[in-house]
């Protein structure tokens, strides 16, 4: 099973026809990024953690939507995560317990309890014990740092000898390479690992319980009264219960959805970081919209960066299964191989210059570009310029991003370029000398499209959009 990458909110232009957010404090709850899936899905880097989706991801977001706050959540190293929380730069953690952090536990305020976790021994066989008294002599594969408490009195006496992995992945990478006979893992992680590894089996037993609870910063603004009580209206209404149980079972289990984003656009749509051998996503309008889907769905997100022709036939061989900023327009004849949402947002496109050269320049139509060269999206189409570019009215030099072509701007190697609104929102900020002539261009709405070859359904992508905007987090996407 694949693990994917771990999440951060970034924020950015607020399109002009969104309505802005009314909820202005920030809670910023942190997540042990040492969980694997099902508890936690995370893209596989190591210098960047960001959390996509799973169990603890849920009901971090169920709380943290709860408290009817705007909220973040990081995904952080375990000794991070605890520095950061003692210090206040995070302000709680939703899925830890004191008997896991004896250290610190008193360096943080204690939620009520949310739900009971479970964990089970696994091995390779049929577990030859009745009951957790009967385990002696044996070497049980755990997770370094992870305070096993009803098991530690028979660590301290050697009764059992404890062989710790960084992660539960890799103590279960030795039980099936036969170094370890055992391990201990939720029953959560074993109904998930058995659907791939069917020898696997599990004590009828369980090894350890512990309840979960949320710890809370002494620095936070978030009071503990206000916690317990969000916690307790998500109890009455069996939130925790709900999610625990959809993950539970390897029938109801969320399987991550295969995420396409356009690789060749720059912020604020990605936000990446190439100088490394595989490009590293950090951010933007498609992560962060992916995300929102996502929670929405209930699904953890597998984002999968691809060239815009590329994404096109994938999304309709159904290697990708989602992409939330396409329109009919733009997928040309793959248009009828998807099916479409309701549209998201409405964009528009921009005829930018600097603004020394377009001082003296009567600029109020695309006629007035005549015999310009004008800087566009390598593999974009923009409906009003074709016609001019097709009988060579106006020439066409293609650049891979909006930043590109900005360069190419700076340089004079072209007068004028095309941005969307969005692009020119973010950039103009930064380039206080771009000006946009006085008309729009190919104003159109921006959907989602899903692969007919998915599972997934258009009524709840569209279920899912509607919400997203009644509730003011579609807005937090396009804020800056």
């Amino acid at each position: 099973m694949k693990t994917f990458f771990t999440f951060i909110i970034f924020i950015y232009v607020l399109a002009p026809h969104l309505i802005a957010d009314a909820r202005t404090a920030n809670i910023k709850f942190g997540i042990d990024a040492s969980h694997a899936p099902p508890l936690l899905y995370q893209f596989e880097d190591p210098n960047f953690s960001l959390a996509t989706g799973g169990l603890v991801y849920e009901i971090t977001v169920t709380i943290a939507e709860a408290l009817n706050q705007s909220y973040s959540v990081s995904a952080l190293p375990e000794a991070r995560m605890i520095r950061d929380l003692k210090q206040g730069h995070i302000d709680l953690v939703c899925y830890i317990s004191p008997e896991w952090n004896r250290d610190s536990k008193d360096d943080f305020l204690w939620s009520d309890p949310l739900y009971t976790y479970v964990n089970v021994l696994v091995g390779k066989k049929e577990i030859p014990f009745k009951s957790f008294n009967q385990l002696s002599n044996i070497s049980i594969g755990t997770v370094e740092n992870y305070y096993y408490h009803e098991v530690e009195d028979k660590f301290k006496s050697k009764v059992l000898q404890r062989d710790d992995s960084s992660s539960i992945i890799g103590g279960l990478k030795k039980l099936l390479d036969n170094r370890l006979e055992y391990v201990v893992m939720t029953e959560i992680e074993y109904n998930l690992y058995k659907m791939t590894y069917p020898q696997l089996q599990k004590s009828s037993f369980t090894v350890d319980k512990t309840d979960v609870l949320c710890s809370l910063s002494k620095n936070s603004s978030l009071s503990l009264k206000n916690l317990n009580k969000t916690i307790a209206q998500l109890k009455n209404k069996k939130e925790f219960k709900k999610i625990y149980t959809r993950y539970s079972n390897s029938k109801t289990m969320p399987r991550p959805i295969a995420y396409g984003m356009n690789d060749s656009n720059s912020p604020p749509f990605l936000q990446i970081d190439n100088n490394t051998e595989t490009p590293i996503i950090q951010g933007g309008i498609f992560f962060d919209l992916g995300l929102e889907i996502g929670r929405k769905l209930k699904r953890p997100i597998h984002f999968m960066l691809s060239p815009r022709k590329r994404l096109d036939s994938g999304l309709a061989e159904g290697d990708i299964e989602l992409v939330c900023y396409n329109t009919e327009a733009w997928a040309g004849s793959y248009a009828k191989d998807y099916n479409w949402s309701v549209p998201i947002f409405e964009q528009t496109n921009l005829v930018v210059g600097l603004k020394t050269n377009m001082k003296n320049v009567s600029l109020n139509s695309l006629k007035d570009l005549k015999g310009k060269t004008l800087g566009t999206n390598l593999g974009f189409v923009y409906p009003a310029l074709t016609p001019y570019f097709k009988d060579g009215t106006i020439k066409r030099e293609d650049a891979l991003s909006g930043m590109d072509n900005i360069e190419k701007l700076h340089s004079g190697r072209v007068q004028y370029i095309v941005l969307n609104n969005l692009e020119y929102n973010f950039y103009r900020k930064q380039y206080t000398d771009l000006k946009e002539a006085p008309f729009v261009i190919d104003p159109i709405d921006v959907k989602c499209a899903s692969s007919k070859k998915s599972d997934l359904k258009i009524s709840d992508i569209n279920a899912a959009v509607k919400e997203l905007k009644k509730s003011g987090r579609l807005q937090k996407v396009f804020l800056n």
